[in-house]
């Protein structure tokens, strides 16, 4: 099935503009797949790809350079400029940073031919956005980093797409900083776009492949910075109230996706606790939005990637409670207890557990099934797999606008956490988690379906209900996970040096509760008292 993306291309028409003249903007779609050093020349002639290569293809070394101003004001407005050497020729491109849509592989690119590797902007004005004029201005343009590779493009032609495969072997260098370059970008010449997806997994059965948002110039970026990789929160989802059921679940399911997607990099990282966090967040929101599905659709795929998703995300565990503990949890109770001695030793034992958590999380996204199924649950939201596992009346339903599908979901739900938080004030410690566990998946879905129900003052305030009783919730949750934590350190060698700070972060933590009890209870009884407040009375 082609997609609505590749219908909006105008299907068969060429994605990639002329290096020789400039024209309106292309909508570039190419999937980039990172592998293992070695691995990028076997990859270019594997099965797949000599299966349905027209050619032995074409090996060029590419060198670029890539420009900004010197407070990057094209990167903060959401471009990249590059001038590319190749043999005698100089090509300069802008691209837009990220895709053109949310969940999508487009992005924005005009090329021009240049005289050398210094760019000249005016030969591509009037054809690039007002925004990209202003946000240059009067400034300079500096180099920013350079990159060198080794290319092999070979063209392919599969039953229902052409696509142009490039390999990548090199660097992008950043002063005395440089990291290698050791990838796969596959782009869509013309056809459906689930074809990349296809071809990737092909080729995954020759190396590990790991689809990877994060282009060149967001490495250099951040390479020239010395920083490191960013982390994104989830992006807001829009839909009119005519919006059908099959495009809000495929919305819904590939902002997930490419959440898990664009914080990949920094979850690897490490350098801040946001990434695991947005990471984890990501596949949850992924395994919500699956569970849902699979109740409605008895889709057995739903299944199948739900529990793939809880496996990659239970690998993330250790990382992210080490984190928290450390950059949350602690800092206010060492500081208001300084005369407690051994908080030193505690932090010490605990920054060792956060550096094996985070080698558990390293190689779960290194494992090569972690990369396969990114790329399996992509390919099943760009062919609508779930389609597959309705009857007539499913497919009608899926055709009718989603919001009467949404309000039965939310419905449900709520009726779910109404029904676990009976008696609220007498519920038990584990009662208290299993509403929470209700509310978070219905705050989920409150995410995915809300926009269908408009911008009211009702439907924004049922949103900060779930928000601030789900917070609040959390707090039993940290105390138990905490408290698992700290059993954890005092079983090691450092234990007799533990007791005291150990002791002094339960007691905080004891404490916080009990002054957190009336809140909580008031928010129950409000949140109760206020009802399913998006449907309209």
């Amino acid at each position: 099935m082609a997609s609505d993306m590749t219908g909006s291309l105008n299907g068969e028409a060429s994605l990639t503009p002329s290096a020789e003249t400039a024209g309106p903007a292309a909508r570039e779609l190419e999937l980039k797949l990172v592998t293992d050093a070695g691995s990028v020349r076997s990859l270019a002639c594997a099965p797949a790809v000599e299966a349905c290569a027209r050619n032995k293809g074409v090996v060029r070394r590419l060198e670029a350079a890539y420009y900004d101003t010197s407070d990057q004001a094209l990167q903060k407005a959401g471009y990249t400029l590059r001038v590319r050497r190749n043999g005698g020729r100089y090509v300069m491109t802008v691209k837009t940073s990220g895709t053109l849509a949310p969940g999508t592989l487009a992005r924005g690119e005009w090329e021009v031919p240049v005289d050398g590797l210094q760019p000249d902007i005016s030969r591509l004005m009037g054809q690039l956005p007002d925004d990209f004029p202003a946000a240059l201005g009067d400034a300079e343009l500096v180099a920013q980093y350079t990159t060198s590779v080794r290319r092999r493009t070979r063209l392919l032609d599969l039953p229902y797409a052409t696509i142009e495969l490039a390999a990548d072997e090199g660097s992008v260098v950043a002063g005395e900083r440089s990291e290698p370059i050791n990838e796969i970008e596959l782009e869509l010449m013309k056809g459906d776009a689930s074809a990349l997806y296809e071809l990737a997994l092909a080729l995954s059965d020759s190396a590990r492949l790991d689809p990877s948002p994060r282009s060149k110039a967001a490495r250099g970026i951040d390479l020239a910075r010395g920083v490191p990789p960013g982390f994104s929160k989830a992006p807001k989802l829009r839909f009119d109230a005519a919006t059908s059921l099959d495009e809000v679940i495929a919305a819904i399911l590939r902002s997930a996706l490419q959440h898990l997607l664009d914080n990949k990099a920094a979850a690897v990282d490490g350098s801040h606790p946001e990434g695991v966090h947005q990471a984890r967040i990501a596949l949850r929101r992924l395994r919500s939005m699956l569970k849902i599905l699979a109740d409605t659709t008895g889709a057995q795929a739903s299944e199948r990637f739900r529990d793939q998703a809880k496996c990659l995300a239970s690998a993330m565990n250790d990382a992210r409670n080490w984190d928290v503990f450390l950059s949350e949890t602690l800092p206010p109770i060492e500081d208001k207890c300084a005369a407690v001695k051994g908080f030193a030793e505690l932090r010490a034992a605990a920054e060792a557990k956060r550096r094996k958590g985070y080698e558990t999380d390293r190689a779960a996204f290194d494992d090569p099934r972690s990369g396969r199924f990114q790329l399996e649950m992509a390919l099943w939201i760009e062919q609508r797999g779930w389609r597959s596992s309705v009857d007539a009346d499913g497919l009608a339903q899926l055709s009718a606008p989603a919001r009467l599908y949404a309000e039965k979901v939310l419905a449900g739900l709520h009726r779910k956490v109404i029904k676990r938080g009976r008696q609220f004030g007498r519920l038990s410690v584990d009662e208290r988690h299993r509403v929470r566990l209700a509310m978070k998946k219905l705050r989920y879905a409150a995410d995915f379906f809300l926009p269908l129900f408009g911008k009211s003052r009702k439907v924004a305030a049922y949103a900060k209900f779930l928000r601030r009783f789900q917070d609040l919730l959390g707090k039993y949750n940290d105390m138990a996970t905490t408290e698992g934590l700290l059993t954890e350190l005092q079983a090691g060698d450092a234990s007799p040096k533990l007791a005291g700070p150990c002791g002094a972060v339960i007691g905080w933590q004891a404490r916080d509760l009990l002054d957190t009890e009336a809140e909580l209870i008031a928010a129950w009884r409000e949140f109760k008292k206020a009802g399913r407040m998006w449907k309209s009375k």
